[in-house]
């Protein structure tokens, strides 16, 4: 049997799926801090139901990689300076996972809760908590199948990195 689980193209659709309602206000800063995001979707079995999560992403400070102090830049490894910079700059994205979905947790960097509402319902508070408490630093995606919610969470950091870098 075809486990769904590891398809590349369900991951593709769920990525390409995924919608980023609201953006933190604040861009990626240079040193190491936290990006707040609520994802909220359907189960996997009551689509008129909903899971909320409620995490942070970690972001690492950018990481340079150099291919030397004294010698060769990457331009002139690869031969195209005109592409590659002198070093490269990297960052590490980590974030808590819950693999079932079916209880409810609470953690300081994971909360897990299900709600009688359906998503779109579900949405629509949280997004009335978030201008209620002006709250600007958090972001809020709609999942598609929260089973999956980490590629969902992909996109989030995706869609941010694009801005950052443009």
């Amino acid at each position: 049997m075809f486990d769904r689980a590891n398809d590349p193209e369900l991951f593709r659709s769920i990525f390409d799926q995924t919608q980023v309602l609201r953006k933190p206000m604040r861009g990626i800063i240079a040193g190491y801090h936290v990006l707040p995001y609520i994802l909220v979707g359907p189960p996997e079995e009551q689509a008129q139901r909903s899971v909320e999560i409620r995490g942070k992403i970690r972001v690492s400070p950018r990481l340079v990689l150099a291919p030397g102090r004294h010698s060769q830049t990457y331009g002139e490894l690869f031969h195209d300076a005109e592409v590659m910079d002198q070093a490269l700059v990297a960052r590490v994205f980590s974030f808590l996972y819950a693999s079932r979905h079916q209880v409810s947790l609470e953690h300081e960097d994971l909360k897990i809760t299900r709600s009688d509402r359906d998503p779109q319902a579900q949405i629509q508070r949280v997004l009335d908590e978030l201008m209620r408490r002006e709250i600007i630093d958090t972001g809020l995606i709609l999942c598609p199948r929260v089973r999956f919610y980490p590629v969902s969470i992909d996109r989030f950091i995706t869609e941010i990195l694009d801005e950052e870098f443009r």
